[in-house]
Parts: structure tokens; sequence; C-alpha cells
């Protein structure tokens, strides 16, 4: 027997469990984004980091573990919830785009340096010349 739960193009398969909303989808990716963010490896819970994220949003754990749960079936998000999320991944965002930019000035001094010690070559000096 085959296991028709699975198999996507089964016409019994009902595909309408997927959210309408645009908004509930992306309020769950940037819950989602947060709590990666806080989540501390072995010994930790994705339930304990997603509380963590929401307190951080400043949402309520009771709306974080909503739309954590249920961002599939909403037909709509509370908009207070999903601004609040969207602004906090925002930020993050820009946290995580400073540090690159920070990264990549660093990078850019090191290779500066790096030039200056080693400096141009002089023309017409060494082994080249004595060959001609």
């Amino acid at each position: 027997m085959s296991d028709t739960r699975r198999v996507i193009s089964d016409p019994k398969q009902d595909v309408s469990d997927m959210s309408s909303s645009i908004a509930a989808t992306e309020a769950f990716q940037y819950l989602n984004a947060g709590v990666r963010k806080h989540y501390r490896g072995a010994g930790d819970t994705p339930t304990a980091a997603r509380d963590r994220a929401a307190r951080e949003a400043g949402i309520s754990p009771a709306q974080a573990e909503r739309v954590w749960k249920r961002w599939r079936n909403m037909a709509s998000v509370d908009g207070d919830v999903y601004r609040s999320l969207r602004n906090k991944y925002g930020h993050l965002c820009s946290l995580i785009e400073k540090a690159g930019d920070a990264v990549e000035a660093k990078r850019l001094e090191i290779e500066e340096s790096y030039a200056v010690r080693k400096g141009p070559v002089p023309t017409g000096t060494g082994d080249n010349d004595a060959r001609h």
C-alpha cells in the first residue's frame, strides 16, 4: 500500500491548508529569524528561543505561539504582531549589514596595508635587464 498523504499530485490531497495570508507567512518567517538568533544550541529548545524572540520583538509569547503553530491556516495575522515582528526583523537585518560593512572595511584596510608594504616593483632593475 502507498501512503497517499505524502503524494502531492494526489487529487484527494487537500492543498487548502496553506495560508492564504501573505502577512501570516511573513510573520512566521520574521519570527523564525528571531528564533535562529536566540537559539543557544544544545540544551536549548526552539520554544524557549521563540519566547525570547517574542519578548525582544515586543509581543507576548502567546502571540508568538499562535503565529508559530497556526501560520499555515491563519486568514490574517494581528497587525501589531506583524508590525512588531517586521520591525525587529528589519533591525536584525541592519545589524547584520553593519557587521558585514565593518568586515569589508577591515578587509580593505588589510589589503591596503599589504599593498603598501609590498610596494611597486621598480622597473629596469634586477635580472630581467641582464637577459636582454
